[in-house]
């Protein structure tokens, strides 16, 4: 798709300035998909793949992690965009370190299958599973915050964290792209952002962390006190 073809679509679209601030979303999911037709049938292709392992309840609640697995590392070959491929990489691991957390919190021991979850990290959480944050609080600075919501059960201000952090990692993504292909699934996301904020409260927060938690982790969620057999 032509440079000018992004720049249309693009400018076409309303600001997206704020996440927890926003009441509503900027624009329709309908209006959004309407003007999203714009792509060419490949990008089009891509940009739901990249947007159902980024936001992975697209994929529904029987979604078996093998297949997770299979999509992320096929999504990651065809990907010619290296700024993709790392948010692709750091939301998968975001997702496996929140998973792992919730583990750890109830008291569960690390995993023993050598390929428990996706991202580029499953191995290395592995490894350091005793480390209060799996040591990886410098890459992922939002880990003790999220080690203490769990500790407290506030899971409202967990979800909080880990969207800003999201929101965040976008908006870096961002600064690198304005007109192309990158700054249109940038620009999904964050709209994705919005809209699950904008339909959140307090008890939401609660069964929408339990349901994330069971999708990341597949059949390892299931060993989770208080998991469904």
């Amino acid at each position: 798709m032509a440079e000018n073809a992004y720049y249309t679509l693009l400018t076409s679209l309303p600001h997206i300035d704020s996440l927890f601030n926003s009441k509503i979303t900027p624009i329709s999911r309908i209006q959004l998909d309407r003007r999203l037709a714009m792509l060419s049938t490949a990008d089009r292709e891509t940009l739901v793949k990249v947007e159902q392992l980024v936001h992975w309840s697209h994929l529904g609640e029987e979604i078996k992690e093998a297949y997770l697995i299979n999509l992320a590392e096929r999504l990651l070959q065809e990907l010619d965009s290296p700024d993709l491929k790392e948010l692709v990489n750091w939301r998968l691991d975001m997702r496996t370190i929140a998973a792992a957390l919730r583990r750890k919190a109830n008291g569960i021991q690390a995993p023993t299958s050598a390929k428990w979850s996706y991202g580029s990290r499953y191995a290395y959480i592995r490894r350091n599973w005793n480390h209060p944050t799996l040591g990886l609080q410098n890459a992922f600075p939002w880990i003790p915050v999220a080690v203490e919501c769990l500790s407290k059960k506030d899971y409202l201000t967990l979800e909080k964290t880990v969207m800003e952090a999201v929101w965040d990692k976008l908006n870096e993504l961002g600064a690198r792209h304005r007109f192309d292909f990158e700054a249109v699934v940038i620009y999904l996301l964050r709209w994705n952002l919005v809209a699950r904020w904008t339909a959140y409260n307090g008890e939401e927060a609660v069964v929408r962390f339990n349901e994330l938690t069971q999708q990341a982790l597949g059949e390892f969620a299931h060993q989770l006190p208080g998991s469904p057999d």
